[in-house]
């Protein structure tokens, strides 16, 4: 029975990925690396995700980011109308890993995500206290990667599938899987369900570095917080010749945007005036400049940030 039902869950789980989310000319694949393992967590500053038709609705948008002395990058999410005041997330580019933050301070932070992850591999998220006598830890495993349309977008998807397992025990066919997750290469997650194949979350929509893919209700004042200093990701990006930047100034004053060479030289100021507290956008467009990295620079007061922005003839 019980392997009976595993089966039967994940017969369920694959065909409501095909007929609710309608993704089309799906074939498997056994090494689909092809991809930046990082845009299967798209994370920048600006990013924008809403999820219904499931057990939760909800709306997550990236407000910003910060980095440690270790190089790693903190994401902070505003959920609905509330900002997160603590990260929810920290990503290790270098190794493409994604650590979900609890905000348990006596709690490691769990390691949720390995994105180069191909089928079959697997991970410990999280062990579990000496006291909890249910479970020693939780441990995901790729179950599936494959290919296919989604929203008229040919991209790659990821299955992860989560086990809450007990002392000395492994993953075999009969083991009894929590949850499964989907993501989809410059998406994020796409949906996710529980252990009875039911589902939690659903994908509605997303605008990714400003790119829209599905329906978001609304694209009013995404991901700004007024109170906050905030220089966003352009987009596109990589970008050919134009691309949009987008701001938020926290005190009215002085404001420089100027875009840098690789070098430290000074390509272009796309702003030097004063403005009021509020978000802006400017268009930078390059069409006289060579290939390659630039970084643009915001001041504004005391506050200061810079991001890379790729040009791609």
């Amino acid at each position: 029975m019980r392997i009976s039902s595993v089966r039967n869950k994940q017969e369920h789980f694959h065909n409501f990925l095909f007929y609710t989310i309608i993704i089309l000319s799906i074939f498997s694949i056994s090494n689909a690396q092809t991809v930046d393992p990082l845009s299967f967590f798209p994370s920048a500053v600006g990013n924008v995700w809403e999820y219904s038709g499931g057990e939760f609705e909800w709306r997550g948008e990236i407000y910003k980011d910060s980095v440690d002395n270790e190089g790693l990058r903190y994401i902070f999410y505003k959920y609905d109308d509330s900002y997160s005041i603590k990260p929810a997330y920290k990503i290790d580019s270098l190794n493409s890993i994604v650590y979900e933050v609890p905000y348990n301070p006596n709690n490691p932070h769990w390691l949720y995500y390995k994105l180069d992850a191909d089928i079959g591999d697997h991970w410990i998220v999280y062990i579990y206290p000496e006291n909890d006598t249910l479970n020693a830890y939780l441990l995901a495993k790729v179950t599936a990667v494959y290919q296919g349309y989604f929203y008229n977008r040919f991209t790659t998807f990821k299955d992860i599938t989560y086990y809450n397992l007990q002392p000395d025990s492994v993953i075999t066919e009969q083991s009894w899987p929590d949850w499964t997750i989907t993501l989809a290469a410059g998406i994020g997650e796409i949906l996710q369900i529980d252990e009875d194949g039911t589902p939690q979350v659903v994908f509605s929509g997303c605008i990714i570095n400003g790119d829209t893919v599905g329906t978001i209700t609304s694209i009013q004042d995404i991901a700004i917080n007024p109170d906050n200093f905030n220089l966003f990701q352009n987009y596109p990006n990589p970008f050919n010749p134009s691309t949009t930047l987008r701001y938020a100034v926290k005190e009215e004053g002085l404001v420089k945007l100027i875009v840098y060479s690789p070098l430290g030289e000074e390509v272009k100021t796309l702003v030097n005036e004063y403005q009021k507290t509020g978000t802006y956008e400017v268009k930078f467009t390059a069409g006289d400049l060579p290939s390659g990295i630039y970084f643009y620079k915001l001041t504004s007061g005391k506050s200061t940030d810079t991001k890379k922005l790729i040009l791609l003839k």
